[in-house]
C-alpha cells in the first residue's frame, strides 16, 4: 500500500488546546508529543507503545479492554480500485474510530504502512461497554460510503465493508502485560473471521 504525504492540515493547531503546543488538527495529539499515523491520524506504532501502557498503568485495579479491528478483504479493494482508494478507505476507517474512541479510548494504526489492523484501547472500562463500542465500531464501517477515483479514472463510491473485531479484557491481576493482552485480542480476531468475518469474538480469560 502507498502511503500519502503528510496533510499540513492536520498539523495546524493551536496552542490554546494543549499544553505542548501545536497539536494534530484531525485528532487532537499534540504535534511532536504523540507519534501519529500520517494517513489516519491516529497512534502509529511508537505512539501506541509510548501511550498505551501508561494508560493501562493508570487504571489501577479497574478493568481494562482492548479491541483489535481488522478490516475483512481489505486487499480486494487494492486490487479493483488500486491503492489511492484503499487508502481512502484507511482513512474513513481512522475517522470511524475516533468518532467511537472520543476522549475514553486511545486509537491506533498497528498494521504500520499498508496495514488494515487497528488497536483501540479503553482504559478502566467494563467488558459491556467495550462490546457496545465493537458494535458501533463494526455498524459505521458496515455504512462507510467512500468516494474514491478507481485507477481506470473512474469515479466509484466503495460500500459494503466489514471489519472483525476481536476483544480482550485486561483484569487488575494480570499486572499491566500489554502486549499479552494484543496477542489475545488478536487471537480474537482469527475467531471472528475463521466465524465468517464481520463478527465480534471474545477472547478467553
Amino acid at each position: 500500500m502507498n502511503s500519502v504525504g503528510v496533510d499540513p492540515a492536520m498539523y495546524s493547531g493551536t496552542t490554546a488546546d494543549t499544553a505542548h503546543g501545536l497539536s494534530c488538527h484531525a485528532c487532537g495529539q499534540p504535534y511532536g508529543y504523540w507519534a501519529t499515523d500520517p494517513l489516519t491520524g491516529l497512534l502509529d506504532r511508537r505512539g501506541w507503545a509510548e501511550q498505551a501502557p501508561a494508560a493501562l498503568h493508570h487504571a489501577g485495579n479497574r478493568e481494562s479492554v482492548l479491541l483489535v479491528v481488522d478490516l475483512d478483504r481489505f486487499k480486494l479493494v487494492n486490487d479493483e480500485h488500486g491503492h489511492l482508494a484503499g487508502d481512502s478507505v484507511l482513512q474513513a476507517v481512522g475517522q470511524v474510530l475516533r468518532s467511537v474512541a472520543h476522549d475514553s479510548g486511545i486509537a491506533a494504526r498497528y498494521g504500520g504502512h499498508g496495514g488494515d489492523e487497528f488497536l483501540v484501547l479503553f482504559p478502566a472500562s467494563d467488558r459491556q461497554r467495550a462490546i457496545r463500542a465493537a458494535r458501533r465500531i463494526r455498524a459505521k464501517i458496515r455504512e462507510m460510503a467512500v468516494p474514491v477515483i478507481s485507477t481506470d479514472g473512474r469515479p466509484v463510491v466503495i460500500t459494503g465493508m466489514a471489519a472483525s473485531i476481536g476483544v480482550a479484557v485486561h483484569t487488575p491481576d494480570q499486572g499491566h502485560d500489554l502486549m499479552s493482552l494484543v496477542r489475545r485480542a488478536d487471537a480474537a480476531v482469527l475467531q471472528a473471521k475463521r466465524s465468517g468475518r464481520d463478527q465480534i469474538a471474545l477472547a478467553g480469560d
